[in-house]
């Protein structure tokens, strides 16, 4: 085997002529960003508890919300439109879902806490669904018949498997990339954070959240095709653990959220917080192909999560409000 808040959108206007001629610049653009009021505002039509995922379509914006266990769709101007599906166990239904894809008309559910995978279609309609060994993490949809489903590892049981490729039908067919273990639980949880992100052509970013700073590129089978070294130019951010037995350990923090638009690939830079902990942070580097940084965009205010449409981005701030900017040059 082998809280409640206004919907918006991030506007970005890079100016872009081809993602060659980006990368082909001296040296790194900068850009800041101006915020954009939707046409209509109507905060009470929808709050957000907790959203862990954001994907686009061509005509919209899916929120994978956790802890109302459902998706919440929007226009691509921000404007909520219709809830999907709800809390519980039964077909178009979740518990804890904690990641989300979008491949041909339909979406592809991480249920983590009901250790499955749903397939749904634009609506909510139940389609099919397997189940996993593990409580699947994230999910993508290469192609209808090769899927990739992500674990997390608590390092409770030695070291796993963290990519798992199965086909539509839910058969398993390769597993790829060790997860890390040191025997420290706390510890492990955070080094084991991994990005999958979807890349041109049917393959997949891989990208780990810590003490790593390689973008690697694979193939639907699980097979590396390439792993480039980001710049030392990138931010990372310490942050001493606390884990077992009072120890601590330092954790350099690479990417808070991740985010990818064909073959390119954007990275939340995670930032310190006053207290002394790491959270996300206010700066959005585009990472070329040879892993230099092809383009900053500095943000007003911190978001957790981000998407990338051409040259939009979806992002959700810290009070889980959607927003909305326009990208100016620096």
């Amino acid at each position: 085997m082998k809280k409640p808040g206004l919907p918006i959108v991030l506007a970005i206007g890079l100016g872009w002529q081809g993602q060659a001629g980006l990368w082909a610049q001296d040296a790194a653009p900068r850009y800041v960003v101006r915020e954009v009021k939707p046409d209509s505002q109507a905060e009470s039509e929808v709050s957000l508890s907790r959203p862990v995922a954001l994907v686009c379509n061509e005509s919209r914006l899916f929120v994978l919300d956790m802890d109302d266990a459902d998706i919440k769709v929007y226009s691509r101007s921000g404007e909520f439109e219709r809830v999907i599906g709800r809390k519980g166990q039964g077909p178009g239904e979740f518990h804890l879902p904690s990641g989300l894809d979008i491949l041909g008309g339909k979406m592809y559910v991480a249920d983590s806490a009901n250790r499955r995978v749903q397939v749904i279609d634009m609506e909510g309609k139940y389609l099919s669904g397997f189940r996993v060994p593990f409580p699947p993490h994230r999910v993508l949809a290469l192609a209808p018949d090769r899927l990739v489903v992500m674990s997390l590892p608590a390092g409770r049981e030695g070291r796993e498997k963290v990519l798992h490729g199965y086909d539509g039908a839910g058969q398993p067919l390769w597993e790829a990339v060790d997860s890390y273990f040191s025997g420290d639980s706390v510890y492990d949880l955070m080094r084991n954070r991994w990005f999958i992100l979807k890349a041109g052509g049917g393959e997949f970013f891989l990208v780990r959240g810590a003490d790593d700073r390689a973008v690697r590129r694979l193939d639907k089978e699980g097979a590396l095709l390439s792993e480039v070294e980001v710049t030392a130019k990138y931010p990372f951010q310490e942050i001493e653990i606390q884990g077992r037995e009072g120890r601590k350990r330092t954790l350099r923090a690479f990417s808070w959220n991740c985010a990818s638009d064909g073959d390119r690939l954007f990275l939340l830079v995670p930032e310190g917080t006053e207290d002394g902990d790491l959270g996300p942070g206010r700066k959005i580097v585009l990472i070329g192909p040879s892993g230099e940084i092809a383009a900053e965009i500095d943000l007003p205010e911190r978001l957790s999560r981000i998407a990338f449409s051409g040259k939009t981005i979806f992002g959700i701030d810290l009070d889980a409000r959607l927003r909305v900017f326009e990208l100016v040059p620096r």
